[in-house]
């Protein structure tokens, strides 16, 4: 039995050793990734500056929407103990 537990010992050893050399081997040989290169980059969309929370809490729409939602609350219950 202890010469069975030997064998495997060094059949999981040689395996673990030639698959990391294979797999080491394998990413060396791969293709490099692109360098980033700035002029190759689309020009960012130019976007609306986003509205302070003064001017949204004075619109008529945010009143209107807040007071709105306050009206259709609704109460769930539930049967249980």
């Amino acid at each position: 039995m202890k010469i069975w537990k030997i064998v495997i010992r060094a059949w999981f050893t040689l395996a673990s050793l030639a698959s990391f050399l294979l797999g080491w081997a394998v990413l060396a040989h791969a293709p490099k990734p692109n360098q980033f290169n700035p002029a190759n980059v689309s020009p960012l969309p130019q976007l609306a500056p986003v509205p302070s929370l003064e001017q949204v809490m004075s619109s008529s729409q945010s009143q209107s929407f807040f007071s709105a939602q306050n009206q259709n609350q609704m109460v769930f219950r539930s049967g249980g103990s």
